[in-house]
């Protein structure tokens, strides 16, 4: 029997209607529901004595609802135990979660059906270092984004490839995404749209001062590395996954790389095309604007 866990957002799903209806749909369909203790308690179903750890243990793939934000956290959560991931889109956007809420039933027979495919998305891996010495280590799907801090002023971010020096971007920080985060904060950015299942990183300037400043975008084996141009004094931010942040300052070096590791997320619809998904969700969003 197929054990589906699942991870539930009160926060997107207040009354817990689609989480109710993501159970049912999985014991009609022979499938085992996983659910720990908390999200039981809220529902008021009686407890398992599971706790989320469990879930993530005992299941074959989870399930998350909710938007973007919720699957990066949920990804990030089971990373460990190399356990895929489907994302159920309660959010607007919603890039990374492959189903909408009204297909759940549909998405959970194709699932105890076999009919699905796993992609293992690249994974970037990004170091802190301060004073020669690691401070920080951390793992990424989407992105890293080290900006400036609560003071508004200018951050210089002198930035080398392979210990090449580039340039030295002044503005309000800088992108180092993965082809899955190509969708998220660096297309804000105005940063290339890069199909998800290739090794690249996309390196995207955060309003740079620099007329000619662009997107860059280079092979997964590449090493960047970046540092705080600036006195030690000066306050920035490292936001990874837009999940953990890490205060840095002036003279501190933020080293990101390919990872060794990929993420494996399910995806259902075998017949739509990364451009056929992307098109969907910006007309949908330009339709949102509209009304």
């Amino acid at each position: 029997m197929l054990k589906i866990g699942i991870m539930a957002n009160k926060d997107k799903d207040h009354d817990f209607k689609y989480t109710r209806m993501l159970i049912e749909s999985i014991k009609d369909n022979g499938a085992s529901a996983l659910f720990c203790d908390s999200t039981a308690t809220q529902m008021g179903i009686k407890p398992s004595k599971l706790s989320q750890t469990d879930v993530i243990c005992m299941c074959d793939i989870m399930v998350c609802l909710g938007g973007d934000g919720t699957f990066l956290k949920s990804a990030r959560m089971i990373l460990k135990d190399h356990k895929p991931l489907l994302g159920v889109n309660l959010g607007r956007l919603g890039f990374l979660a492959d189903i909408d809420k009204d297909d759940i039933d549909s998405a959970i027979k194709k699932l105890v059906e076999g009919q699905y495919r796993i992609d293992q998305r690249m994974m970037l891996e990004t170091s802190i270092v301060r004073n020669n010495e690691v401070v920080a280590r951390d793992i990424v799907l989407n992105d890293v984004v080290v900006s400036r801090g609560a003071i508004s002023r200018i951050i210089h971010l002198k930035t080398c490839i392979n210990d090449m020096f580039m340039d030295i971007y002044p503005g309000d920080g800088l992108i180092i995404s993965t082809p899955t985060g190509s969708t998220a904060y660096s297309l804000s950015a105005g940063g290339p749209l890069v199909e998800p299942d290739v090794d690249l990183i996309i390196v995207t300037p955060i309003c740079p001062h620099l007329l000619y400043s662009r997107s860059f975008i280079t092979t997964g084996d590449r090493i960047i590395k970046v540092s705080i141009d600036e006195e030690p004094e000066h306050e920035a931010m490292v936001t990874v996954d837009g999940q953990n942040g890490y205060e840095i300052q002036g003279g501190d070096i933020i080293i990101t790389k390919g990872s060794k590791l990929r993420f494996p997320m399910i995806k259902l619809n075998n017949n739509s095309n990364f451009f056929d998904i992307l098109r969907g969700k910006i007309y949908d969003r330009r339709g949102e604007n509209m009304n």
